[in-house]
């Protein structure tokens, strides 16, 4: 006999739980690159273009393996779980990370966008249309 057989035991295991992202952090990465986690899309690394605080709404670009094709998207702050600057190459690429080049090339975290040359993301934007 065990000395759980005759005692009221309940699992005392602490069980994971969700780690929101209060508003305050996510205004931190305003126009950086981050990664986090998104229900439905997983782990994906992002493009942090706005956050309305009134609504809560975070407007990012997106890329989710395993092609890390750029998305526009609208989630509410608390859809994202974890969050951490993004110090790969800018876009991310299939396949991982790959080493930046030994000159330094490609942009860190809030530097923009790629192709902007650090000129952020509206004259990016821009040149996707005009």
């Amino acid at each position: 006999m065990h000395y759980y057989d005759n005692h009221n035991y309940t699992n005392r295991r602490q069980q994971p739980s969700v780690q929101y992202i209060p508003p305050v952090v996510i205004e931190r990465y305003l126009n950086q690159w981050i990664e986090t986690s998104i229900q439905g899309y997983g782990r994906v690394i992002a493009y942090v273009l706005d956050y309305n605080a009134r609504t809560g709404m975070v407007s990012l670009f997106m890329y989710a393996p395993p092609y890390y094709q750029q998305q526009y998207i609208q989630v509410h702050h608390s859809d994202l779980v974890g969050i951490q600057p993004y110090l790969g190459d800018v876009p991310p690429r299939p396949g991982g990370r790959p080493p930046r080049p030994p000159h330094g090339g490609g942009h860190g975290p809030g530097h923009g966008p790629p192709g902007t040359g650090g000129g952020g993301f509206f004259p990016w934007f821009f040149k996707l249309f005009y």
